[in-house]
This record gives C-alpha cells, sequence and structure tokens, in this order.
C-alpha cells in the first residue's frame, strides 16, 4: 500500500537501526492480535497503520471485528489503511455491499467513509455507483470529491467520463480533486474539458488546470496555456503555466515570445525560473 518501504529499509539499513524495531520494515510479518489491539487502543496513526501493515498475512479472525471500526475513523489514513488489510480478508465482498449501499443514502460523512474504503478495495464493478455519487448534488463537496479521487485510485478507462464531466460541475473543490484523479490515468492526452478551467476564478482550480495539461502533455493546450502565463494574476499559475509548456514542450513559435518575456520580466522569481526551464524544451 505504501510506496515509502524501499526508501525506509534504505535509511534503518544506513543508520544501523534493527529492522525489528522499524514498523513498516518489517511489513507482512511480526504482527499477533494483541500488538493489533494495543495499537488501536493508543490511537495513533501511525500506530495503527504500521501494526496493519505488519498483520497483512496475519490470521486472526478477531482481528476483522477490531478493523471493521476504523472504515468510518475521522482520520482518513486509517481509514484506508483498514481498508486496505480488509481487503485481503474474506470478508471483502461483504463490506463493498455495504459501502456501496451507502452511496445511495444521504449521508455525506458515510459516503466519504464508503469512498476511501472502495477507492482500496479496487473493484471495477463499483465504478458505476462512485460515478453516480460524484455526480449526486446532495453530498457535500469533501464527500465528492472523496468519491473522484477513489475513482482515480481504481484507475480504469470508465472513470475518465464522469470525471470529466465533474470538470463542469461549479464547485473548485470537486473539480480539483476531479484534475487530480485523471491525471492518474495512464495515457490521457486529451485536455479539451480542463483547458476551459484556466479561465476559472478560482485560483486553485486554474492551477489545478495548468497541472493537468501538463501532465497530459496536450499540446493542444499551448494557447490557453500561454494566455494564463501572460495575463494570471496568480504567480502560482502563471509558474505552473510556464512549467506545463516546457511538459508539453509547446512549438516555439508559439510559447517562446511569451516565456522569453516571462523569463526576463515576471514579478515572481519562481516563474521566471521556470519559464527559463521551460524555453530548453520547447519544439521547433
Amino acid at each position: 500500500m505504501h510506496t515509502n518501504k524501499t526508501m525506509k529499509l534504505a535509511v534503518v539499513t544506513f543508520l544501523g537501526i534493527s529492522l525489528a524495531a522499524a514498523g513498516t520494515a518489517v511489513a507482512g510479518r511480526g504482527a499477533s492480535p494483541q500488538s493489533v489491539q494495543r495499537a488501536i487502543a493508543s490511537g495513533s496513526p501511525d500506530a495503527i497503520k504500521a501494526e496493519l501493515e505488519r498483520a497483512e498475512h496475519l490470521v486472526c479472525v478477531s482481528c476483522v471485528d477490531m478493523v471493521m471500526p476504523l472504515l468510518d475513523n475521522n482520520n482518513q489514513g486509517i481509514r484506508e489503511v483498514a481498508a486496505w488489510w480488509i481487503a485481503r480478508r474474506g470478508v471483502a465482498r461483504n463490506v463493498r455491499v455495504t459501502m456501496l449501499n451507502r452511496l445511495g443514502q444521504p449521508d455525506s460523512v458515510a459516503a466519504r467513509n464508503a469512498a476511501d474504503v472502495l477507492g482500496e478495495f479496487h473493484y471495477v464493478s463499483s465504478i458505476p455507483a462512485l460515478s453516480a455519487a460524484l455526480s449526486n448534488p446532495l453530498f457535500t463537496s469533501e464527500a465528492r470529491a472523496h468519491v473522484a479521487a477513489a475513482l482515480g485510485r481504481i484507475n480504469r478507462p470508465a472513470v475518465v467520463a464522469p470525471l470529466t464531466t465533474a470538470l463542469a460541475v461549479n464547485d473548485g473543490v470537486v473539480q480539483v480533486a476531479s484534475m487530480k484523479a485523471l491525471q492518474s490515468i495512464a495515457g490521457l492526452r486529451d485536455g479539451a474539458a480542463v483547458s476551459p478551467l484556466l479561465g476559472n476564478a478560482d485560483t486553485g482550480v486554474r492551477a489545478e488546470a495548468a497541472t493537468t495539461l501538463g501532465m497530459f502533455h496536450d499540446a493542444n493546450a499551448t494557447s490557453a496555456l500561454v494566455t494564463a502565463l501572460q495575463n494570471d494574476e496568480s504567480p502560482i499559475v502563471r509558474k505552473r503555466a510556464a512549467w506545463a509548456l516546457g511538459e508539453i514542450r509547446a512549438n516555439s513559435t508559439l510559447a517562446g515570445p511569451a516565456l522569453q518575456n516571462a523569463a526576463a520580466n515576471d514579478a515572481s522569481p519562481f516563474v521566471r525560473s521556470l519559464a527559463t526551464a521551460a524555453l530548453t524544451r520547447l519544439s521547433r
């Protein structure tokens, strides 16, 4: 589940620390029902995450009852590691049905938590229910953002349409979450639905749109990104627009003058730096 294990192993080896003392470094072994119970009782997110990782292969029926309430913990990280652990147990299919049922009820907290669980389960068959929840105006912005993130974690072509549709929702939280989810879809290159968001009133939406276009490597977004670089009042947006122009290897004729001007004259040193770097990546 966690991607830092290799780095942590290297660090503990370098420092000469015993692997038995490094929680996640012994992921998958070394846990017991008692150690799981102690970690949960501590209330510490780090302790719970480390112990459930250690208990990945632990055969423990009583642990299921201990872990199940964590699916509704206030801490998102705890919810997700609990879902990751439950997904490896025989109860996973029943839990999935329960979570899907939550998406059909008007409880935003329950829907948020269900989305986190379903995202960790990675069932393709959950996509229709999550897609419907994403467009459900009865849910809060937070709940729908978690739904978008869940679709991104499932990461199948079928999630592109609902996430793209959500970009038109007049809700910056949902729009940003949907763009972040789309960024995780390998091979996605069409930024036609994203480019208009460079003109959004919300600075966060504009900045994420620039980032998304850069990650899509969509050369068709060149003009929109140049306009953002030249005219946006936010240095964050201008910085990301400059970076994106380099990432898409924009045509030098179209993007070169704007990047040269930004590199020499923008008020932000970060924009100047990224514009300078982008100039070296333009196509001819």
